[in-house]
């Protein structure tokens, strides 16, 4: 069965190059897609993504994936969709101890009127601007609170990724009379964008910041000639969202399993 177009773009978002570090592993085979990345314990870096569990044999299956990754010491996320098969694959990974955050993905035009709010000012970071790349970089860390490996290499690799004539991904900076408040970004894909990496800081919220960011991305958008732009976020974000005229097209959980402890 053919997946509606917008379905598709929104499912397929999250993936990009942004979380791929050099050593990162993507098994993207007979209805899976997941990472592996040896040098990293950010949860986001080591995911499954889209799962094709043989039901007969999910208990299995379940625990040789768990297990691939616990080995290496690492974290796992899994993402777990209404459709998702086995029906109570949530639940067999809370049994195995895992937590649960839900998440709400969510698709707009580029054509919504919003508008940036006066008192803020978007400025789109170009990379050759040390300060305005540090300026982004410093209030996504602060957001983020990113241990020191997964600082280094989004400083990395968000810089690689937003050279060059077209970049794939644009960063922005939120500025409140001035004053450096917020930061997002999105990733370009082929007829499509996704909104990632939103952050107000806490002194700056409820200031029109968040909606300016929606604002001045949509209006690149338009300019590029692309038509759509998605996202995934929490129920907070995905209120506000919603609120600026997006529509949240379905919600799904992310399972997170974390190695077990060293004993001594």
């Amino acid at each position: 069965m053919r997946v509606p177009r917008e379905l598709e773009i929104a499912l397929n978002g999250p993936v990009g190059p942004q979380r791929l570090r050099d050593d990162t592993i993507v098994i993207d085979e007979d209805g899976w897609y997941r990472t592996l990345t040896p040098s990293s314990s950010w949860p986001a870096s080591n995911e499954v993504l889209f799962s094709n569990l043989n039901e007969r044999d999910a208990d299995s299956e379940i625990d040789a994936i768990v297990a691939e990754y616990h080995k290496l010491g690492l974290p796992l996320t899994w993402c777990v969709y209404p459709w998702t098969r086995p029906w109570d694959l949530g639940k067999r990974l809370l049994a195995r101890g895992a937590t649960q955050s839900v998440i709400q993905a969510f698709l707009g035009s580029t054509n919504l009127p919003l508008q940036v709010v006066d008192g803020v000012e978007i400025e789109q970071v170009n990379p050759a601007s040390m300060e305005a790349y540090e300026a982004y970089m410093n209030v996504m860390i602060s957001c983020y609170r990113l241990p020191a490996d997964e600082e280094a290499f989004r400083r990395r690799r968000y810089h690689q990724l937003s050279i060059g004539p077209e970049p794939s991904l644009r960063l922005f900076v939120a500025r409140y009379k001035g004053v450096v408040g917020g930061c997002a970004a999105m990733v370009i894909k082929e007829d499509s964008a996704h909104f990632t990496g939103d952050c107000i800081l806490r002194a700056f919220q409820a200031r029109g910041l968040f909606v300016s960011l929606h604002a001045a991305r949509l209006r690149v958008l338009r300019d590029m000639g692309i038509s759509l732009a998605s996202g995934h976020g929490n129920e907070q974000s995905a209120f506000w969202a919603k609120g600026f005229g997006f529509k949240t097209l379905y919600s799904y959980n992310i399972y997170q399993l974390n190695p077990p402890a060293a004993v001594g």
